[in-house]
């Protein structure tokens, strides 16, 4: 019978006659502890190997993954091994092995277009070609990415630079298209060349910190180091390495297949097209468009969009555009670069003032015939309507004659 003291009943624990209460020892508590934490140890290392055995074939083969030919490079944005890839194609096509054609947005916005240079030659004429460009890239990026490639270029190098009026007016690239286009495998080496470490180094001293998207570890060592920044690095480098096991593993299940395409065989046959006749395909396949004099000589919808002419820009020329540009002229010039340049045509029915560019025009031809460049500058030519489907790209009417020069200067 349990005792009472004070009126309140004590349980007997220690005696038998509570046969249900088990007594736990400090013995069997440490025990206990032991199996749980080897426990516990054993399922985080499980959970390590686990994610060691995904890691290891992506980030091998990211590395030194195997050669592909990408007619179309937007940026340098990617996971390590898409870089990786842009970068050893961009470095085999300026080692001679197919014409790069750099610009800006007038590249990447003619996709769909038949005549647009990397279309037209890679799949009538078969003639390798890599383009890159898109919005903003202008003549400061321009000189840059040729310097990060410059151990690539050579006397077999085929280079078209193409000038766009507007690039010249550009006061830099906006923080989000500075990172797509200067990751970490692009600025870190160039920190280390004379010439562009101060071009990186003066813009991200003047960058807008509110418009910063993300900057690589290396950028923060010139723009200074903020915790909200190093965070958002780790974050985006933690997504990036995610994405690439991803994208890895569901290649090798072939759950996506991946197309690789193989770099493209020299023509051993010279095809001469009829220019006459790609110029009348040109003009049907721009009938779509609906462009005329009501519409200012745009396409239809972009009309309708927006239908008034807008005035060109009336800010001062960029002088480090243009001391940029003639940088790249030395730059392909000092290593023996066959290359040709092409002035992107502007509306003038949809912009007003465009002649205030005709002396920065003057500028660009006297650097291009100083260095004996040839040049097709159809800004300075007689407007042919229909060559812009907006107010400033290209469009497949005006695709034709860059293509015949392009075409006729790399025979």
């Amino acid at each position: 019978m349990p005792k009472k003291i004070n009126g309140h009943l004590l349980c007997n624990c220690y005696k038998s006659e509570c046969p249900q209460i088990v007594e736990i020892t400090a013995t069997q508590s440490y025990w206990l502890i032991m199996k749980i934490k080897n426990t516990l140890c054993l399922h985080i290392l499980m959970a390590t190997l686990a994610i060691l055995f995904l890691c290891v074939h992506p980030l091998v083969t990211s590395f030194n993954p195997p050669l592909t030919f990408q007619p179309l490079i937007k940026s340098m944005a990617g996971t390590p091994k898409e870089q990786a890839e842009k970068i050893a194609t961009i470095s085999h096509a300026l080692e001679g092995n197919a014409i790069f054609f750099i610009g800006a947005s007038e590249v990447a916005t003619s996709e769909d277009e038949h005549y647009a240079v990397y279309n037209y030659f890679n799949n009538q004429l078969h003639k390798p070609v890599v383009a890159y460009g898109d919005a903003f890239v202008d003549d400061e990026t321009q000189f840059l990415l040729f310097s990060r490639f410059k151990n690539s270029l050579n006397a077999n190098s085929k280079v078209v630079l193409l000038l766009a009026p507007d690039s010249f007016y550009s006061k830099g690239l906006p923080p989000a298209i500075y990172a797509d286009n200067f990751p970490g495998s692009i600025f870190n080496p160039l920190m280390k060349d004379p010439q562009a470490r101060p071009l990186l180094v003066n813009y991200l001293k003047h960058i807008d910190a509110k418009e910063i998207s993300h900057l690589t570890f290396g950028q923060m060592r010139v723009f200074g180091w903020h915790p909200d920044l190093m965070w958002d690095e780790l974050s985006f480098q933690f997504a990036n390495v995610c994405t690439l096991i991803k994208n890895d593993w569901l290649a090798l299940l072939n759950v996506t297949p991946q197309t690789v395409q193989p770099w493209p065989q020299q023509p051993t046959t010279h095809i001469a097209p009829d220019w006459d006749k790609e110029l009348a395909n040109a003009r049907e396949l721009n009938k779509k468009r609906q462009q005329s004099a009501a519409t200012l000589w745009m396409d239809k919808t972009i009309y309708e969009e927006d239908g008034k002419p807008q005035q060109w820009d009336d800010t001062p020329v960029v002088p480090a555009q243009i001391a940029a540009f003639s940088k790249t002229v030395q730059l392909l010039k000092e290593r023996h670069v066959q290359v040709i340049a092409i002035v992107d045509p502007v509306n003038p029915w949809a912009l007003y003032n465009t002649d205030t560019f005709r002396p920065v025009d003057k500028q660009i031809k006297t650097i291009l015939e100083k260095n004996q460049i040839p040049y097709l500058d159809m800004y300075a030519m007689p407007y042919q309507n229909g060559w812009n489907w907006d107010r400033l790209h290209p469009s497949e009417l005006a695709w034709v004659p860059m293509i015949r020069f392009i075409a006729q200067s790399f025979k």
